[in-house]
C-alpha cells in the first residue's frame, strides 16, 4: 500500500461530504485507502460515509475523543508507506496528493511535508508558519494583531513576507494537509493525545525537527481549505478555550521557562508544601487561641493577651518545620495515601506537642496556655492534613489534565521498554510522559553515550534504568557524572519491592552491593503486631458471639442464611475459615463469624496477611500466617498468586505505622464481608 488517507470528523456533514467528493474525482495514482474516524457526530455524517462513500473505511466511536486520539486511531489501522492527514474541510485538487508524494519519494530527509491551502477564492493562507514567540503570541491572542497586522513579529510567525512559490524547509505547518513517512512516525510518535484540538500539528512538527527530521511546505501541491478559524471567536467560545488549553499544555511541554520550573519541581513542590503547612499551624494557633478565649468562663486563670505569644509563635513555627523536615514531610511523593499522610502529620505534631508542653513545666512561670497548645494540636492535624490532601487532589486534576507530566526516558532493551510503557498507559494517575529509548536495537534515540546530548535535546527530568542496562558502564559513569545532577534516576530492579529503610549499599573488596539487615526494630515490630492480634481476637470474640447469636438464629427462622466452615492452609497445618453466606450469595460481614477470633488468639491468623488459599489449591502453604485481610482486599488483584507473593513482599518490608494503616483501611471490607471474587471460588456451590 502506498498511501494511506485519513479524515477524523465530528459533525461535519457538509465539508467532508466535499472532500470525499472530491477525493473520488481526483484520487492519488498509486495503490491507496481512505480511512474515515468519527468522533460521535449528530448531524448524519456516519449515514452519509456509509451510504455515499463506500470505497472509505468508516471507524465510529461512541464519543468525541479528540483530533489528534482520531488520527492515532486510523494511523494504527493504516497499512500504507505514507500517511495523508486531512481535514474534513478540505478539497483534494487534482494531482495535488501525487505531487506530495513524489516530493517524499525525492526527499528522504523530510519527515513532514503539507501542500499550499488556498480559500476557495484561490487567495493563500498562511498554512506555514514559525514558531511561536511571545509577541507573536500576544499579537495573535490579543486584538493588538488587529490594531498592528504588519508587525514583524506576527509577519515572521506568519512567514507574511514568503511569497509561497518554492517548496522551502518552515518550522510547522497547519494540520489541515500533512503528509508523514510510516517509518519516521514510528521513530518520532505518533499524536500526543494531550492535544485534544489544537497545537497537535506544531508539536509533531517539533518533535520531528528534535528527531533530526525536516518539515516543508510544497507550493506545487495545492489544495482548497474552506477554513474557519474558530479560535478566534468570542472568548467565551469552546474553541477559543480548547486552544488556550493546548496552547498551555505545548508551553509546559516544551518552553524553557516551564523546562526550569520543572527540573526542579521537587524543590518546587516542597516550597508549596511549606508555605501551606505554615499557614495551616497559624491558623490553627489563632482558632485555638479564639477558642479558648471564648471558654474563658470555665476556666481559673485569665488567658495572656496575643502579643505575649510573638516568640512563642516564632519558636513553633521554626520547630514545626525542623520536625517535619527530618521526618520526611517534605519528601513529596506521588500517590502518598490519606491515611498514611494522616499518621506521619500525627506523629509529627505530637512530637512537636510533647517538646512544647514539656517545655511549659520547665519554667516556673507559666508562659502560655496549656489548653490553646493542645487546641493547636489537634486543630493543626486537622487543617494541615486537609490543605495537603487539597493540594494532592488539584495536582491530580492537573495530571489528569496532562499537565506536570514527568519527562521519562528509558534504558534498556526493546522488550522492557514496550512492558514498561504498557504498564504505564494501566497508570495514568502516575504522570509520566515516554519520550523514548536509549540503547541497542532499532528504535532508539541513541546510545547510552549519548544521553547527555539526549538529555539536553529531549528536556528530560528521569531516567528510568531498565534491568537490561543496570551492567551497563556507560550507566556508572552517567550516574557520576553531570548529568545525575539534572534529571532524578530510577533504577528498575525487582528486589526493590523488599527494600526498605533497612538497605544500604555496601562495598566489599570492589563489589558493590545492597545489603537488608532485618534490626531489632523489626523483631520488636513483629512482637507488637502479635499482641495486637491477641488483644483484637479477645475484643472481637466477645461482640462477634453477640453478634453471631441472633444473625444465625433469624437465619435459621426465615431460612436465608447458610453457615459452614471451609479447610483453608495455614502456616500449622490446615485451619477452618468460616462462612456466612446470605440468600443473595453474598457473604455475610466479618463480625458475625467468632472463630475468626478464636484463630487470631491462638496465632493461627493475623489481622493482616495473605490470603488463605484453599487446602486442595496448587502449592504449598503460607510462609507467614495467613490475614483475615491485608491489600488483596482493600485492592483486590485478579490473581490469587499474585495476591499471595505481593502481600508477602510488602509485611517483610512495611514499616509498623503501614501495618497499623492497613488494619484501619480494612475495617469497611471486613465490616462488609467484601472478599475478591477468587477467594470464594468454590465455596458457594455447597
Amino acid at each position: 500500500m502506498d498511501l494511506s488517507i485519513v479524515i477524523v470528523t465530528h459533525n461535519s456533514i457538509s465539508p467532508v461530504e466535499k472532500c470525499l467528493r472530491s477525493l473520488k474525482e481526483h484520487p492519488p495514482g498509486g495503490e491507496y485507502e481512505v480511512i474515515v474516524v468519527d468522533n460521535a457526530s449528530s448531524d448524519g455524517t456516519p449515514e452519509l460515509i456509509r451510504d455515499s462513500f463506500p470505497f472509505a473505511r468508516f471507524i465510529a466511536n461512541e464519543d468525541n475523543r479528540g483530533y489528534s486520539k482520531g488520527v492515532n486511531q486510523a494511523f494504527l489501522e493504516s497499512t500504507g508507506r505514507y500517511f495523508l492527514v486531512l481535514n474534513p474541510d478540505i478539497i483534494v485538487k487534482k494531482g495535488s496528493i501525487d505531487e506530495l508524494v513524489r516530493f517524499m519519494d525525492a526527499n528522504p530527509g523530510a519527515g513532514i511535508a503539507g501542500s499550499k491551502l488556498v480559500f476557495p477564492d484561490g487567495t493563500v493562507q498562511d498554512s506555514c508558519r514559525a514558531f511561536y514567540t511571545i509577541k507573536a503570541l500576544f499579537l495573535r491572542r490579543t486584538f493588538f494583531g488587529k490594531l498592528f497586522p504588519k508587525a514583524k513579529a506576527l509577519r515572521e510567525h506568519l512567514m507574511s513576507d514568503y511569497d509561497h512559490a518554492e517548496a522551502r524547509e518552515v518550522d510547522w505547518i497547519i494540520g489541515a494537509c500533512m503528509i508523514v513517512r510510516r517509518e519516521d512516525v514510528a521513530e518520532v510518535g505518533l499524536m500526543d493525545e494531550r492535544f485534544f484540538l489544537y497545537f497537535e500539528d506544531t508539536d509533531w512538527c517539533y518533535r520531528m525537527k528534535q528527531h533530526g527530521k525536516q518539515v516543508w511546505y510544497v507550493p506545487q501541491s495545492e489544495m482548497v481549505h474552506l477554513y474557519e478559524r474558530s479560535s478566534a471567536k468570542s472568548v467565551l467560545s469552546k474553541p477559543y478555550l480548547l486552544h488556550i488549553l493546548s496552547l498551555m499544555r505545548y508551553y509546559e511541554k516544551w518552553n524553557t521557562v516551564f523546562h526550569f520550573f520543572r527540573r526542579y519541581r521537587g524543590t518546587i513542590k516542597s516550597l508549596v508544601f511549606v508555605v501551606s503547612d505554615l499557614i495551616a499551624i497559624n491558623i490553627s494557633f489563632l482558632a485555638a487561641y479564639y477558642l479558648r478565649d471564648a471558654l474563658q468562663p470555665y476556666f481559673v486563670y485569665r488567658l495572656y493577651p496575643l502579643d505575649w505569644y510573638t516568640i512563642f509563635i516564632i519558636f513553633y513555627n521554626f520547630l514545626f518545620l525542623i520536625t517535619f523536615t527530618a521526618m520526611g514531610l517534605y519528601r513529596i511523593r506521588r500517590g502518598t495515601g490519606v491515611e498514611e499522610e494522616l499518621s506521619q502529620v500525627i506523629r509529627a505534631i505530637l512530637i512537636i506537642f510533647s517538646v512544647l508542653l514539656t517545655a511549659s513545666y520547665l519554667t516556673k512561670v507559666r508562659i502560655f496556655s496549656r489548653a490553646v497548645l493542645l487546641g493547636h494540636a489537634v486543630f493543626s492535624v486537622i487543617l494541615v492534613t486537609m490543605s495537603r490532601r487539597l493540594l494532592r487532589r488539584v495536582h491530580r486534576a492537573l495530571v489528569s489534565a496532562s499537565f506536570d507530566l514527568r519527562r521519562v526516558l528509558l534504558a534498556g532493551d526493546a522488550a522492557e521498554a514496550a512492558d514498561f510503557a504498557a504498564t504505564v498507559s494501566d497508570t495514568p494517575e502516575a504522570g509520566i510522559d515516554i519520550i523514548g529509548r536509549v540503547g541497542t536495537g532499532d528504535g532508539t534515540l541513541g546510545d547510552i553515550g549519548d544521553l547527555p546530548s539526549i538529555v539536553a535535546r529531549f528536556r528530560i527530568q528521569e531516567l528510568m534504568i531498565l534491568p537490561s542496562a543496570a551492567d551497563d558502564e556507560g550507566i556508572v559513569r552517567i550516574m557520576t557524572g553531570p548529568v545525575s545532577r539534572s534529571i532524578r534516576i530510577n533504577i528498575i530492579s525487582p528486589a526493590a519491592r523488599v527494600t526498605g529503610r533497612d538497605t544500604r549499599s555496601e562495598n566489599l573488596g570492589g563489589i558493590f552491593m545492597f545489603a537488608v539487615e532485618r534490626g531489632t526494630s523489626f523483631l520488636l515490630t513483629r512482637g507488637v503486631l502479635r499482641l495486637i492480634d491477641i488483644i483484637s481476637g479477645l475484643i472481637l470474640f466477645p461482640v462477634s458471639v453477640l453478634c453471631w447469636l441472633p444473625f444465625t438464629t433469624l437465619g435459621r427462622i426465615g431460612g436465608g442464611i447458610r453457615t459452614f466452615t471451609e479447610v483453608r492452609k495455614g502456616v500449622r497445618g490446615d485451619l477452618s475459615w468460616p462462612r456466612a453466606v446470605l440468600r443473595s450469595g453474598r457473604e455475610a460481614s466479618d463480625i458475625v463469624k467468632p472463630l475468626l477470633a478464636m484463630q487470631l488468639v491462638a496465632g493461627r491468623l493475623s489481622l493482616t496477611g495473605p490470603p488463605a488459599r484453599e487446602a486442595g489449591s496448587p502449592g504449598e502453604g503460607p510462609v507467614v500466617r495467613p490475614g483475615i485481610s491485608g491489600s488483596w482486599r482493600v485492592k483486590p488483584v485478579s490473581d490469587p498468586a499474585a495476591a499471595v507473593k505481593n502481600e508477602i513482599l510488602m509485611l517483610n518490608n512495611q514499616t509498623f505505622a503501614g501495618r497499623i494503616l492497613l488494619m484501619l483501611r480494612s475495617l469497611i471490607p471486613c465490616l462488609a464481608g467484601r472478599y475478591p471474587e477468587w477467594f470464594y471460588s468454590k465455596g458457594d456451590d455447597r
